[in-house]
Order: structure tokens, then sequence, then C-alpha cells
């Protein structure tokens, strides 16, 4: 008798663990409506079928260091070597986590949030999110960056690759310019 009373016990407590876990509340999106980028709207449209190519101001300049001989390595970056967008949501919210749905190989993503709106384009005091691995996406494969905290902009900034198809060659010096190439992102998802 008292074993059975025992697996009776055991029995209620396994249900009860159950029931607590499957009532705790899962994360949800935050609507499209709630959510802005200026410079791609696309990222926040809801919409998968879209695309959206983040742009990439700067190139690689490699010297010739028969030319420049005081040049150790010969490259050197003019502009910035990533893109970055920003989203903005409506009020300060806390995220769980995001959900970025690239198209285009992304070897390193960061992201960074503030509390404070966007003014003149420009946001201060962005903090970044720390995660145990690099943020990174082969084939078109999401990726799921852990925020935890209140937000009210995301900064999202993919460093990005050399573009050797399009690289150009002064005849003078001798220097080559290498474009990087553009990244593309179907959407980015918001969770709360």
């Amino acid at each position: 008798m008292s074993s059975r009373v025992c697996s009776l016990r055991i029995c209620i407590a396994i249900g009860v663990c159950l029931l607590t876990v499957s009532c705790a509340q899962l994360p949800r999106r935050i609507e499209t409506t709630h959510l802005s980028c200026k410079a791609y709207p696309k990222l926040v449209d809801g919409n998968l079928a879209t695309t959206s190519f983040l742009k990439v101001k700067g190139f690689v300049e490699k010297g010739n260091t028969a030319y420049r001989p005081s040049l150790r390595h010969g490259d050197w970056v003019e502009g910035k070597d990533k893109t970055e967008a920003l989203i903005q949501l409506d009020t300060v919210t806390p995220v769980a986590y995001i959900d970025v749905h690239p198209v285009s190989n992304i070897y390193r993503l960061s992201v960074d949030t503030s509390t404070e709106e966007i003014v003149d384009e420009k946001s201060h005091h962005f903090e970044p999110v720390r995660s145990h691995k690099i943020a990174r996406s082969e084939n078109g494969a999401v990726i799921r960056v852990n925020v935890d905290r209140p937000v009210r902009v995301l900064r999202i900034a993919v460093y990005v690759n050399r573009n050797l198809a399009h690289a150009t060659r002064e005849p003078l010096t001798g220097k080559t310019k290498v474009s990087f190439e553009d990244v593309a992102i179907r959407e980015i998802r918001v969770y709360q």
C-alpha cells in the first residue's frame, strides 16, 4: 500500500511540474507596426518574400609594396568594413531575442541596444549584447541572438567580406581597390 501511495505522489509531483512548465509564457513576436527602420524598411515589414540589401560604404585598398616600400602589409580599409541597420521600437520594450533571416552568408553579426530614442539619425549609449558564440549564418540559416533586456533601439552590425570580383587597379600607383559585398537580409523579427 505504501508503494502505491509513493507512486501516486510521484505522479502528482510530475504532473504539477509539467503543468507549471506548460503554463509559462512563451515569447511572442512584436508586431511590425511597432517597429521602424528608416534606412531599410523591408527589414521589419513582416514579409519574408521581400529582401533588403544593406550597402557598405567603404573599400579595401591594396598597396603596391614596390611603389611604397614603407608599407608593411599593403592593405588598408577606406570607410567601414561593416554595414549597420537601426531598428526602433515604439516604446521601451523588454526584448527576449531577435531572429535574423539572411539570404547572404554572414560570418560575424553583432547586436547593440539602447533605451534612448533616435534623434538626428543617431542614438547614443549603445550597450553590446554579449553572447558566448559569434553570430553567423551559412546558406540562409536563421540567426537567433538572445537580448533579454529593455530596448528602444536595436543596432545590428554585419561585418562584410571583400568582393574580389569587383577589383579595380590604378595603373600609375599599382594600387588595387576591392569593394565589399552587400548583405541581403529578408527579415529581422523581434520577440518579447
